[in-house]
């Protein structure tokens, strides 16, 4: 039986913290110097790039929703980004956050929340909403975050996604001992979430019993169908072989030509003698 959204997103908050200081263990001194250089970024995924020319950042006011460490939103702001805000539920990666935006300069804000609890008072204040890889997967109400979504944007703004494809939600990960890794070991429709205790340190490779966790695996039509319901209407929509996930390497190593990433557009359209969205 599902349980109500707060003890999902809390449970979840419990693992990210438990899992951050072995993320800062393998890779927070090395961000850390990286982004000491003027104008780094970390983006290098040539199907996000070519997306990001395509909208024209410079001046734009970001909001990125699931932002972890902050490490994309910071690099958005030095490809030319205006306005930067960063939310993210886990202590630990927004105080990682704040921490290496004031020692390197880079001006971005960054708030700690659930998603579902942002104030009202950031409704209608960005150019573009902001989800990227293995984001959406915590949340347990897609409809609800895409509301969300909708009223932190200003009537044209849009939402850009950089997803997990939620085809390889049903294959084999890297460290799965599973033979075949092109073999469907779980199905593309879900009633309930995936509970599971396994590691979180996809960065430090580290393997222990963590705290449980729910990961929510939303189809593509609930997806699309979760920004129709929200004013957002879809301008792009690409699939891509490309691994975004960093656990599933290995099947676009064999290059099957199958889904592993994906890009979405949607822009807010409110017509006039439409019902407003309701602020949550």
């Amino acid at each position: 039986m599902k349980k109500n959204i707060r003890f999902y997103t809390q449970k979840n908050r419990e693992a990210w913290n438990e899992v951050m200081p072995r993320h800062q263990k393998a890779v927070k001194q090395k961000l850390d110097q990286s982004f000491s250089v003027p104008g780094y970024t970390c983006i290098n995924d040539q199907n996000f790039l070519q997306v990001l020319e395509k909208i024209n950042l410079k001046g734009k006011k970001i909001v990125h929703l699931c932002c972890n460490n902050g490490t994309e939103l910071m690099s958005l702001k030095n490809m030319g980004a205006g306005h930067c805000l960063g939310i993210d539920i886990c202590d630990a990666a927004i105080t990682e956050a704040r921490e290496r935006a004031e020692k390197t300069g880079i001006d971005c804000e960054f708030i700690r929340t659930d998603v579902y609890d942002i104030p009202q008072e950031f409704n209608e204040s960005f150019d573009i909403a902001l989800i990227t890889a293995g984001g959406i997967g915590w949340l347990p109400d897609i409809n609800l975050f895409f509301k969300k979504v909708s009223n932190l944007l200003q009537n044209s703004g849009i939402v850009l996604l950089h997803e997990i494809h939620p085809f390889s939600e049903m294959l084999p990960f890297d460290d799965n001992n599973c033979e075949n890794k092109l073999q469907i070991i779980e199905p593309y429709f879900r009633d309930e979430p995936i509970e599971e205790n396994s590691s979180l340190d996809y960065l430090g490779g580290t393997d222990y019993i963590a705290k449980t966790q729910y990961w929510h695996v939303h189809t593509i039509s609930e997806i699309i169908m979760a920004l129709i319901n929200n004013s957002l209407l879809i301008k792009h929509f690409s699939e891509h072989p490309q691994d975004c996930s960093a656990v599933h390497k290995k099947q676009e190593d064999l290059k099957a030509g199958i889904p592993l990433s994906y890009l979405l557009i949607g822009k807010k359209t409110v017509y006039p003698n439409a019902e407003k969205t309701n602020d949550i």
